[in-house]
């Protein structure tokens, strides 16, 4: 029998979660921000890496293949059809990347079995937070979610930027955001001045000068007269000798504006992802040819690892002979007329028929001829 979900046990744990009660506990960064995943996915440069990232791997069709042949299989089997009681398959691999790019490990319970070898048909994806993984003293690994102790054979793990952990260590993923918190915690904190920069008053607004010399009453009924006009619609206000003169400040001089820029490429090299792909400035002068150039690069260098461990780990939940993959040419995808002139150059190389390649286009296929010769 499948192992039972502590329901009653999570529902009865502090509302902060694990992540969030580490993260206050640590030590700040040394830009004085204490950073977790939660505090990361603040930065919108780490909240655009994990969402191009999680985007383009969950969106990309997912076959499965006898092992040794070519054809995917004509339906995907129930398991990754609804891998889960609340989710599609779109939305689990979603929760997948989402674990690895900000803690390196993905969880899952295998909530259902089905058939005669008692295969996975339902694994629903625990919160990486909940989970724990230790070594007893056997040195055999221990899972355990909000405390108890899950069998291992019911635990489904994927892993990210593994280092080698065995005798001491867990067999577990580096927490990329863990590794690079003084980076994140230096965005959080720019973003923080920034903020209070503008919005707190580090610098007034302005200047109101008068013509002589006031008392402090005379001064505050001149300050509050001018926010009382400011309030009413924004009239002009109309102070007698007086005048009011705005300060400003060029971007460029505060610094912090070039500390954001340069923050979200270090961010990008972090996770691997092109900064121009996320509003940032590569650098260089680095040009595509085209955008399928830019795409099949970001496909080969950011993308294809992380295809790998995921094709990886959901094989690992199939039979034996059956393994996933991804059909990645979606992200490759070129302009009408360079598709049209490609599948031309196979059908005349012999390479390629003419209904293959209406199923490229996602076409139907032509009717087949009659004995006569004619279209039926």
């Amino acid at each position: 029998m499948p192992w039972q979900w502590p329901w009653r046990r999570v529902e009865q744990r502090e509302q902060l979660t694990l992540e969030q009660l580490l993260a206050e506990s640590r030590e700040p960064t040394w830009a004085g921000v204490p950073v977790g995943a939660d505090q990361a996915l603040r930065l919108s440069a780490v909240w655009a890496c994990v969402r191009l990232l999680a985007d383009s791997v969950s969106t990309l069709p997912l076959d499965v293949y006898r092992r040794g042949e070519r054809a995917p299989l004509p339906a995907l089997p129930p398991l990754l059809a609804r891998p889960s009681a609340d989710a599609d398959l779109t939305d689990w691999l979603y929760m997948v990347m989402a674990s690895l790019l900000l803690r390196g490990n993905a969880y899952g319970v295998i909530a259902a079995r089905s058939g005669a070898t008692m295969l996975p048909a339902q694994v629903e994806l625990a919160h990486p937070d909940h989970m724990g993984v230790t070594l007893d003293d056997e040195r055999r690994v221990v899972y355990r979610l909000a405390g108890e102790e899950i069998p291992r054979e019911d635990v489904w793990h994927c892993r990210a930027y593994r280092l080698p952990a065995a005798p001491y260590g867990p067999p577990v993923g580096l927490s990329p955001v863990e590794y690079a918190r003084q980076t994140i915690g230096l965005g959080l904190a720019a973003e923080k001045f920034g903020a209070q920069f503008f919005g707190d008053g580090s610098m007034p607004s302005g200047v109101i000068y008068a013509e002589r010399q006031l008392s402090a009453e005379q001064a505050g009924e001149i300050q509050e007269r001018w926010l009382a006009a400011r309030r009413n619609n924004r009239k002009p206000a109309v102070i007698s000798g007086a005048k009011f003169e705005p300060l400003s400040i060029k971007p460029e001089e505060s610094q912090f504006v070039e500390s954001q820029r340069l923050n979200v490429a270090s961010i990008a090299r972090i996770y691997g992802v092109p900064p121009e792909l996320i509003a940032g400035e590569s650098g260089g002068s680095l040009t595509y040819a085209s955008v399928e150039q830019r795409a099949l690069d970001f496909l080969t260098f950011s993308v294809r690892p992380w295809l790998v461990r995921v094709e990886r780990a959901v094989s690992a939940l199939l039979p034996r002979t059956q393994v996933a993959r991804f059909n990645a040419g979606g992200l490759v995808r070129t302009s009408l007329k360079e598709r049209y002139e490609a599948h031309e150059t196979g059908i005349r190389a012999g390479f390629l028929l003419p209904n293959e390649a209406r199923d490229l286009e996602d076409m139907a296929p032509l009717p087949a001829p009659t004995p006569g010769g004619a279209v039926a």
